[in-house]
């Protein structure tokens, strides 16, 4: 049985804050436009914390984290704040 949405967005969200704190700050022009996002990838959610472009292939992805949807099992945190230095 699947574990719901919800339970693995608030894992992938407190894990994801987590990480965050050993990095710089995001700047407040892109934490005004921050969404969670997340991907269905067979058994796999990825949850990405990202900024919206005019083209989804232009949205600057600044986190990425993998649930497993039937243990809830994280995978670790991807960082990259080389993507938010403006």
């Amino acid at each position: 049985m699947a574990i719901k949405l919800e339970v693995l967005r608030e894992k992938a969200r407190v894990a994801t804050r987590e990480a965050l704190r050993q990095c710089p700050r995001i700047p407040d022009s892109l934490r005004e436009n921050l969404t969670l996002g997340v991907l269905f990838e067979d058994e796999a959610r990825v949850f990405e914390l990202y900024v919206a472009a005019e083209r989804p292939e232009d949205a600057r992805v600044l986190t990425r984290v993998t649930a497993n949807s039937k243990t809830g099992e994280l995978g670790p945190v991807e960082v990259y704040p080389e993507r938010w230095s403006t």
